[in-house]
């Protein structure tokens, strides 16, 4: 009679469980996006190379060897290894076969270690007529990557395994043990780029409906944004993705993750957040742990500890040592941003260490102390003078002030 009691209290607790959500799995997942990714074999580091880094947007790409090296090392030796690791596209520099090819083989240790990896595309990774060798002064057109051969070459990292594949896109919806579903979107098809089309939304849509009846959560992902974190709006929200969203939120999809923008944000409309990532390659380096307990999501940021990388791999050069200051100092030095013309020589480097700093609290996401050195508001003012395009930049990023997009739980978001 005991032994009965116990199994008839086991299945009880067991359905209230699965009830109410208390009965869900607890995951780990690492998120990272735009690494940007370059085949040594692709660069020589020679002065055409140079040039078209410096007409960038200050991703630290003579280091992106090292950086990838770095993060696999990093997830594998993690005190708590993630269950999975979801990359939101621009694997690729520029889209070459050849760096597509290289990067697979650097994320083949995490999966044969266990940790499941989910790709996709970014809008440098497919049709890419930017694909090149660099050499010297000048540069040679090597093959982009289809998104067949993107299929192939990424097949064993979501594709091969998934539950279903969309019929006209790189859509998938991957399963993570039977407790959650990760619905990877492709907005970078050639018909439909930066954007969803009404068979791919369909084919989500029964996805969600399924795995809605089936008791199993879902959390979405794709490349660009699905809600406008910036002043920059085209080119970054996707066409259609007002209708996504709303797809979403019936099915109850509460998190999207996202990258594109190479700025760490964190956006909630209505019940659903979306978290787009700063670039893997760009400062300051980092990359998101999302976790679920009991049903509940939350997330942070953590940066490349470069310097153990080094340790780890005999690498003495003082880079390593300080890497965020390098990074930092690189993004600086690249910057395309230009003092108000009237600015007088004495505030010049005043002026530029104020904006130096704000800019790189915004890319990291952290802006607490953001104003720290501008006490009476004058600096701000003098950026904000001409109103042009860099004002209104700064304005932006002032109205932010104080916000911390580094960390996120759905308890705090709620309250």
């Amino acid at each position: 009679m005991k032994r009965l009691k116990l199994l008839c209290g086991l299945a009880l607790a067991l359905l209230l469980g699965l009830f109410s959500g208390s009965a869900s799995a607890d995951y780990r997942i690492a998120v990272a996006s735009d690494p940007h990714y370059i085949a040594p074999g692709l660069t020589d580091g020679g002065l055409y190379y140079q040039n078209v880094l410096a007409s960038g947007d200050s991703k630290f790409m003579p280091y992106s060897e090292e950086i990838l090296d770095a993060f696999v090392e990093e997830l594998l030796n993690a005190e708590e290894v993630p269950d999975a690791l979801l990359l939101t596209g621009d694997l690729a520099f520029n889209g070459a076969v050849m760096s597509h090819e290289a990067l697979a083989e650097k994320l083949r240790p995490l999966k044969e270690a266990g940790i499941r990896v989910l790709v996709t595309t970014g809008n440098h990774d497919v049709y890419n007529l930017n694909a090149a060798r660099f050499e010297g002064e000048s540069f040679t057109r090597v093959p982009f990557a289809t998104t067949e051969l993107f299929r192939e070459i990424y097949g064993g990292f979501g594709f091969d395994d998934a539950v279903s594949t969309a019929p006209d896109s790189l859509s998938y919806m991957a399963a993570l043990g039977d407790r959650l579903r990760v619905l990877v979107l492709d907005f970078n098809t050639l018909e439909h780029f930066c954007g969803i089309s009404e068979e791919t939304l369909a084919w989500a849509e029964e996805q969600l409906r399924t795995a809605e009846r089936e008791g199993v959560p879902v959390i979405a992902a794709g490349h660009q944004n699905l809600f406008r974190h910036s002043l920059f709006y085209d080119g970054y929200v996707i066409s259609g993705a007002e209708r996504l969203a709303d797809l979403l939120r019936t099915y109850g999809v509460r998190l999207f993750l996202s990258g594109h923008l190479h700025i760490q944000h964190i956006r909630t409309e209505g019940d659903l957040t979306e978290i787009t990532s700063s670039a893997l390659c760009s400062w300051p380096c980092q990359y998101g742990m999302l976790t679920s307990k009991d049903g509940i999501w939350s997330y942070e940021t953590r940066r490349l500890d470069m310097a153990a990388w080094a340790d780890r791999n005999g690498r003495t050069e003082p880079v390593f040592q300080d890497f965020q200051a390098a990074a930092a100092e690189y993004m600086s030095s690249h910057s395309k941003i230009t003092l108000p013309p009237d600015t007088e020589e004495a505030e010049r480097e005043r002026m530029l260490n104020w904006m130096r700093e704000l800019n790189l609290a915004y890319f990291a996401g952290d802006l607490r102390n953001a104003a720290a050195n501008d006490p009476d508001g004058s600096l701000a003012a003098a950026w904000l003078r001409p109103k042009d395009l860099t004002a209104a930049y700064v304005a932006g990023v002032l109205e932010e002030l104080g916000s911390d997009y580094t960390v996120w739980t759905e308890t705090a978001q709620a309250e």
